[in-house]
Formats: C-alpha cells, sequence, structure tokens
C-alpha cells in the first residue's frame, strides 16, 4: 500500500529554512521567467528513483526568501522497516528558486493539470513554513530519514 504525504515536510522545512517570514506575510504570486505552474519537470533524483518527477505548483515572493517554486513530487520511495506503508509522494514543497534550478534537468511536460495542494499549502502559510534551500533530492532524503527514524527503523539512507 502506498501512501500519500500531504503536509509531512512542514516541520522540516521551518529546519531547513534560510529565510524564515516571522510576521508571516502574504506572498505575492509572481510570474518567472523559467518556472510555471503546471510544468513537469525531471530532476536529479535519488538512486533508485529516476522516475520522480516534480510539478510546479505555484510561484511566490516573499522578500526575505526571495522567489518561492512550491512544487509536488511523485514517484519517491520513503521505505519502511516495518513493511508498513511507503509513501511515494509529496503534495506540497516550498523550495528557493535556486535550490529548484540547482535540481531540475529536463522539461518534460507543461501545462499540466495542477494537482490539488490547497491544504498543504495553507497549513505552510498558517504555520509561517520555512522554504528549502537545499535541492529536492536532498530534501527527499531528509524526509526518508526522518520518516524512518519515527518509525524506530534508524534515519541513515543514501542521498545518491
Amino acid at each position: 500500500m502506498k501512501l500519500s504525504i500531504p503536509i509531512f515536510l512542514l516541520f522540516l522545512s521551518t529546519m531547513l529554512c534560510l529565510a524564515k517570514d516571522k510576521t508571516c506575510p502574504s506572498p505575492e504570486t509572481v510570474k518567472d521567467s523559467k518556472f510555471h505552474p503546471g510544468q513537469v519537470w525531471q530532476y536529479r533524483a535519488r538512486r533508485g528513483e529516476e522516475k520522480s518527477f516534480l510539478t510546479i505548483l505555484r510561484v511566490e515572493f516573499l522578500p526575505k526568501s526571495g522567489t518561492i517554486i512550491h512544487i509536488r513530487v511523485d514517484n519517491v520511495r520513503l521505505r519502511n522497516c516495518t513493511g508498513g506503508p511507503e509513501p511515494d509522494k509529496f503534495e506540497h514543497m516550498p523550495f528557493t528558486r535556486d535550490a529548484i534550478e540547482r535540481s531540475v534537468s529536463k522539461l518534460l511536460k507543461e501545462n499540466s493539470e495542477i494537482p490539488d495542494y490547497k491544504s498543504g499549502y495553507d497549513e505552510w502559510q498558517r504555520d509561517c513554513g520555512g522554504v528549502y534551500t537545499i535541492t529536492v533530492a536532498e530534501a527527499v532524503a531528509v524526509a526518508e530519514a526522518t520518516f524512518r527514524s519515527g518509525l524506530g527503523c534508524g534515519s541513515t539512507v543514501p542521498t545518491k
């Protein structure tokens, strides 16, 4: 059985945040010259997740964080040592533009249907969530380590 993680990384995003706006200003939707909602990108994924891809959900700007690219990541595998469900997607993850630029390798599709991400996005806003400054593959590896640690599996996982 596969399990979705709609909000799993909100806690992690605050730990990995470069710039967290404590006053929780409302982000301003902006247009970016390269990244647009509905794009599907191949990214430099972890070994064994070569079919993983990300979808651009939203592009925004915050004064302290700069351009924020909100994404969904599909076809990941968070290994479960207990034999239970293994999450296979992240429905909402906010990254700096630079982190996305360092992650993506090939544009696969334009104008794709944007999956629902409202609950994760709303919680991110409500909690003054942080923004990832590491690559997507690194964030997935951190998420897996946290997931496994929470199950008592240990947290060591390969990142490449």
